[in-house]
């Protein structure tokens, strides 16, 4: 039986002028047609279920692309990472998968769980066991002996070690792969603002990864990390905070660094939303001193002035953070338009299109194509006008099967 779509807007993500008055067909977990409503073709024998939305927007699923599945996203944490055992873990992370695929998130790349937590629960989400997103997972993160996310990481210190780190995670099934090149505020007593690996041991990590066709993304706070990562060639930037050694400084922003990761297509998650949701939920206690959000002004010119040179940003969310809930995914294109100040259409691409070719799946989703995987949102109201839309998910389609209708979960 198909499935049409039907409302008074479609965005299909490729950077074409919205569709007014449009119409979506699903056939076999693909689209098969995209339309207009007056020339939708239905045969009048042919079985079809039609969902129609006054004044709703068709638009590509979300695609998170920084996630923290087995992570309590509560003020306690750190405290609940280093005290619960691996089966607390699979519980809060089937909570997790099921909160952000009913927020419109139909695809999800963890980046750090524990391999006995996220292999299994990414197994099960395939099988249909439980409900959740399609999920690009990197299994522990490869950090250096007490480094950031030590607690649930691969502790690997030398170039021979950490290119064993990655052959065990390609081993076990992973389809990225997770580096910790700087410290970070989750974790204390690491130095956000200086790096945990030298950019010859970054490098060798990306040749070996490359040779199993897995991409490599990596934390850095400390500008020095930055610039390391980018001279090694590590396809995914998270953070990119570029935090200066001296404290007092601040900020140690390289333009020609930022010229040279448009220029190598590297991708950056700024994970941007975290300061929005502190605001919006704050926190019993202070973060932790030195970070990135002590300066937001300055830090949103920092990624405007990359922006502006063309380096390609992807959506993130950090979820399982403290404040950062699994279905809080609106919130980063909404903040990209408010401090970033681009169109909300270019916000939405960075959450589609942009985010899927920078998981290596653009040829499946990220867009809304004929013959692509049928991952589709009908949003109430018109995020192209009003980015604070992506809030209200009418309907979601995920890979094919429908989970959400007139704004109530299927699942």
């Amino acid at each position: 039986m198909k499935l049409v779509l039907k409302a008074d807007h479609l965005i299909d993500s490729t950077g074409a002028d919205p569709i007014s008055n449009g119409a979506l067909v699903i056939e076999n977990g693909r689209i098969s047609q995209i339309t207009t409503q007056d020339k939708l073709q239905i045969g009048e024998n042919e079985e079809a279920k039609i969902i129609s939305v006054d004044g709703g927007t068709i638009m590509a699923g979300f695609i998170e692309m920084h996630s923290h599945i087995h992570c309590s996203a509560q003020e306690d944490a750190y405290t609940h990472i280093t005290t619960e055992s691996n089966e607390t873990f699979l519980m809060r992370g089937v909570q997790a998968v099921r909160a952000a695929v009913g927020s419109g998130v139909t695809t999800m790349r963890d980046l750090g769980a524990r391999n006995e937590v996220v292999f299994p629960l990414k197994q099960a989400i395939e099988d249909g066991i439980i409900p959740g997103p399609r999920m690009m997972v990197a299994g522990t993160p490869i950090t250096t002996t007490g480094g950031h996310c030590n607690m649930f990481g691969t502790e690997a210190d030398t170039a021979d070690e950490v290119v064993a780190a990655i052959r065990q995670q390609f081993k076990l099934g992973a389809d990225c792969i997770k580096m910790m090149s700087t410290g970070g505020g989750f974790t204390p007593g690491t130095n956000v603002r200086a790096p945990q690996y030298p950019m010859e041991t970054l490098r060798a990590a990306v040749v070996d990864a490359e040779r199993l066709n897995l991409r490599v993304s990596a934390h850095c706070h400390a500008a020095a990390g930055v610039r390391n990562c980018v001279d090694a060639g590590i396809h995914c930037l998270i953070h990119s905070s570029w935090l200066a050694e001296n404290e007092a400084d601040m900020y140690d922003y390289s333009p020609d660094y930022a010229d040279m990761i448009a220029e190598k297509g590297i991708f950056v998650d700024p994970t941007l939303a975290l300061g929005r949701l502190n605001q919006l939920r704050p926190r019993k206690q202070p973060r932790p001193a030195g970070g990135a959000g002590r300066d937001p002004v300055r830090r949103f010119e920092i990624l405007r002035d990359m922006w502006d040179r063309g380096v390609k940003f992807v959506t993130g969310m950090d979820s399982g953070m403290t404040n950062a809930h699994f279905d809080d995914f609106a919130y980063i294109p909404e903040v990209m338009v408010d401090e970033l100040h681009i169109t909300p259409m270019e916000a939405i691409i960075s959450a589609t299109q942009t985010s899927a070719d920078c998981l290596g799946l653009l040829d499946e989703i990220g867009t809304l194509e004929e013959g692509k995987a049928a991952d589709v949102l009908i949003i109430n109201g018109n995020p192209a006008e009003d980015i604070k839309a992506l809030h209200s998910v009418n309907t979601i389609v995920q890979q094919g099967e429908l989970i959400k209708q007139e704004n109530e979960l299927l699942i």
